[in-house]
Order: C-alpha cells, then structure tokens, then sequence
C-alpha cells in the first residue's frame, strides 16, 4: 500500500471519528440535561465524546505543523541544490573558448561574440518576469559605455560622462560594485518614466583583468517585485550570466 494511500484513510478516519464524536457530544448534551436515572452517563459520555472531537483536532493540528516543516526543509534543501547548480555552471575561459570554436570553427571572432552577447541578454530577459538583458562594453580612455546587444530592445545606444548615472556605472566596472537599485529611473531605457518605477541591477564583466563591460537588467517595479528590486538568485544568475559571457569573449 503507497503512503498517499494510508494517508488518505488515516485521514478519512479521524474526519469519521470526529464527526461521529461531535454528534454524540451534541446528543448527550440534549439528553444529559433531562433528569432521570442516566443522566449523569449522559453527562460524563458526552464529555469524553468533546474531549475526543478536540484531541483528534488537534491531531490533525499537529500532523500540519509537522508537514509544513517538511516543506520548509524541502525547500532550503531545493534552494541549496540550485546554488549548487549554479555555482558549478560557470565554465573556465579556455573551455568557453573550446566551446565556440567547435561550435563555429570558420567563423570570424566578431561573429561569435555577436552570437554570444545575444544569446545571453536573451537568457538575462528570463531571469524574472519582464526584465531586458542589456551588454555594454566600455572603453576606458573614453570612458565610454556603447550598447552591444539588448533583449527586448528600447536600450540607450550610449552613455557617456554627461549621463546622469555614468558615475555610479564607472564603480561598477572600476571597483566591482554590484549595483542594485528599486524605484528608479532606468539608465538603460530611452523612454524617461513619469515616475521613478524602475528596477535596475548592473555587475561588470571582466575577463582574466581585462574589464570588458557591463552586464544589467531592468524591469518595472510591479506590486510582486522584492523591495529591493531583485532578490538574492537573480543578482546570482546574472553574475553567472557575467562570468559566462567574460568567459566566451575573453577567450583567445
């Protein structure tokens, strides 16, 4: 017999025992308040029969508490496995680059990397639900970022020193700052919000020692979006998405 068998009649049970206590408990009580020769069997029955109903209850109260705590460690043990997961996906840059020339051996290098930088904003854009994935590389003597690949589109094609956020996105591929930042205007976008209602996070992507650019994502900031903007596993997996593309394009 399978377990969600036995469970099922364990349950059916105790919902049969406690209506069957509950109607006796009411019985006696209609009984047990005429007097006559049996009144106090009624009396004394009809209170072992409430006092069943409320022990089988809480039974049941404690049966969910205890799957409730199995969920929860179903849970961290889930969410340990996909740390894992992700942690171990992050290729070396020579096997990134072992990758791509199997996969494209007479393409040109530009070429690659133009499948590269797509691919992965795309995989960006599913991090969560309605962000765009944006790759900017930068120039260090311009100090200047320029809009490699987008998914979906609507990016600036350009930010430079006059940018209002050009400051904040230079820590970012000068210090390795990640930057994080809830109900704002997105730096990325060409259409100007009415109202700071974006969500934006940026890492920089680095190859060896060699900053290549920037790797960012930004969404709206709907009712079921974190208070910070992006939670824990989506920084991670845009970080990986970072080291992945720094392992393709840093490769030689």
């Amino acid at each position: 017999m399978s377990e969600d068998i036995k469970n099922k009649i364990f349950n059916y049970t105790l919902g049969a025992a406690t209506l069957i206590a509950t109607a006796y408990a009411f019985l006696a009580s209609i009984y047990g308040s005429d007097e006559g020769p049996h009144q106090q069997i009624w009396v004394i029955s009809g209170v072992a029969s409430s006092a069943l109903a409320v022990f089988v209850g809480n039974s049941d109260r404690i049966r969910l508490t205890a799957y409730r705590e199995r969920l929860k460690s179903l849970q961290r043990r889930a969410e340990i496995n996909y740390e894992n997961l992700l942690s171990n996906l992050a290729p070396s840059v020579s096997h990134a680059a072992i990758v791509g020339d199997t996969a494209i051996p007479a393409g040109e290098r530009s070429i690659r990397r133009g499948r590269l930088d797509q691919s992965i904003t795309v995989g960006v854009s599913e991090i969560t639900e309605g962000v765009r994935g944006v790759f900017y590389s930068w120039n260090s003597t311009t100090s200047t970022f320029t809009l490699v690949s987008q998914w979906p589109t609507a990016a600036v094609a350009e930010i430079t020193s006059g940018h209002v956020a050009h400051a904040t996105l230079e820590r970012v591929v000068k210090d390795g700052e990640i930057f994080i930042r809830p109900n704002t205007a997105s730096p990325f976008s060409t259409i100007l919000p009415s109202s700071p209602d974006d969500r934006v996070a940026a890492v920089r992507v680095i190859a060896n020692t060699t900053v290549i650019g920037i790797l960012a994502m930004d969404a709206k900031m709907t009712a079921a979006a974190p208070a910070s903007g992006f939670d824990d596993r989506d920084v991670r997996e845009l970080l990986l998405y970072a080291d992945l593309l720094a392992a393709g394009l840093g490769a030689n």
